[in-house]
């Protein structure tokens, strides 16, 4: 998948509906095809095109896919340094109120 894809009635997460409940999707064509019009469906552009996980943004990009782009991005080697940072003083300070001594074991 790309990183930003628009919302199709082909969509791998099986959320895009008609509020027509006009949706033929053809099979052996791979064809997307409006009952109601006689004609191929155009997608998000449709003023009957919904999703049922509410994922589809205003300008037809898919926020499914977008959700999935962030989970997956690696974070930066300074992200990391903070978070670990963060950690190390919240367990110096557990030490501390136990009464060891931190600054000896450095």
């Amino acid at each position: 998948m790309s990183m930003v894809e628009t919302c199709s009635p082909l969509c791998p997460f099986r959320a895009f509906v008609c509020t027509k409940k006009a949706l033929i999707i053809r099979r052996k064509s791979g064809l997307a095809f409006c009952a109601w019009t006689g004609d191929e469906c155009i997608g998000y552009k449709c003023q009957f095109a919904a999703c049922a996980k509410h994922a589809l943004l205003p300008d037809g990009t898919c926020g499914m896919v977008l959700r999935l782009a962030e989970k997956r991005r690696s974070p930066s080697i300074e992200e990391e340094a903070l978070k670990l940072e963060s950690e190390y003083r919240a367990l110096r300070d557990k030490l501390r109120r136990l009464g060891v001594d931190v600054e000896s074991l450095e």
